[in-house]
């Protein structure tokens, strides 16, 4: 059992966090749920021992969290396994020399490196140079690292951030078996999208403090890869976007494309445009199966709203959009063949 109580931590002179209690028990898998800023991140790093809390106290098992303990120690209080944002890899090693040098670290047997990149579908790439995997093959190897342990908790920030489709599969996947296996899991994202798959229970969080708490399931019921005839629970399927002071958050079948410019991604919908805090690489792996189409490198369309495709030469396309205003988008070469396909046009 993992017991929270009255945790805080300030920063710079503000209560960025404060959790009055949080239990997490064995094949539990708690989604925190919350927008950018709002202390899933910290929370964290704090059961993770990564830094000191300014109050308060987390408890595993009887034994409790403290910042900065010795590997020793970690050990005789029960491993953790920690993904956190930044994959943290060193790029210069292999896939497999990575998880070698955090056994040895770790005193963990070396065995563990290819046991844990079979369980991320990593094998063939194992001699695999860091700095040459993709985004989504990085994240797997950061979160094969956070399972060398056998950990006996879980934390997981933003897991699937990077991740493309097949690997947010596989996650809720692991972590589905982590539970049923006895462990502890807390993850953190900004929506039930894809957390909703996996997690038992949900707190949300706003302002570093919990505004709602309720259960999804029991643990290891439902959801993709649950038990044959379970219940499926239907989760709000929102995307998070900021415009001045307000989070908004929008029905994917209202949003008519997105795109990437000047480093930010935005959202457009029939009457405004957002900020959103996600990549498009991120978005398209969170729309898939929404009808969304990557139309060029900078935009991703919703083909409900496509009314028709221009073709201006021989290499050049457009995509005319059914909103009050007629707007427009450009078709790489490349993707209308990919939507020739699609639509059979």
């Amino acid at each position: 059992m993992l017991q929270v109580r009255h945790l805080e931590k300030i920063v710079e002179g503000r209560s960025a966090l404060a959790i009055d209690a949080l239990d997490v028990a064995a094949g539990d898998v708690i989604a925190v749920i919350g927008p950018q800023s709002s202390g899933k991140s910290l929370l964290v790093q704090l059961l993770a021992g990564l830094m000191p809390p300014s109050g308060g106290s987390a408890v595993l098992d009887g034994a409790p969290i403290l910042a900065g303990e010795t590997a020793k120690r970690a050990r005789e209080r029960g491993p953790i396994g920690v993904l956190l944002a930044d994959d943290l890899l060193y790029d210069r090693m292999s896939a497999a020399g990575n998880l070698a040098f955090y056994c040895r670290w770790q005193g963990l047997p070396a065995g563990r490196a290819g046991e844990a990149l079979a369980l991320v579908g990593l094998s063939d790439q194992a001699q695999t140079v860091v700095k040459k995997l993709d985004p989504s093959a990085r994240r797997r190897l950061a979160f094969a690292r956070a399972l060398l342990g056998r950990p006996r908790l879980l934390l997981l920030d933003r897991p699937v951030l990077r991740a493309d489709f097949e690997t947010q599969r596989l996650f809720a996947r692991l972590i589905r078996q982590a539970a049923e296996g006895g462990a502890l899991v807390l993850l953190t994202d900004e929506d039930l999208a894809w957390a909703g798959t996996c997690a038992t229970r949900v707190v949300e969080l706003q302002d570093g403090r919990v505004v709602n708490c309720y259960a999804l399931r029991p643990p290891g019921e439902g959801g993709e890869g649950g038990d044959e005839g379970a219940p499926e629970r239907m989760v709000p399927f929102k995307v998070p976007a900021r415009k001045d002071d307000r989070i908004l958050l929008y029905d994917p079948g209202d949003i008519l494309y997105a795109t990437s410019r000047d480093g930010r991604t935005y959202l457009r919908t029939a009457c405004e445009e957002a900020v959103t805090t996600s990549t498009l690489q991120e978005l398209e792996a969170r729309l898939a199966g929404r009808g969304f189409f990557k139309a060029h490198r900078a935009y991703l369309v919703n083909l409900q709203h496509v009314k028709a495709v221009i073709q201006f030469s021989r290499n050049s396309y457009l995509l005319q959009l059914d909103d009050t205003s007629g707007s427009s988008i450009p078709l790489s070469r490349q993707s209308e063949k990919a939507l020739q396909d699609l639509l059979g046009y």
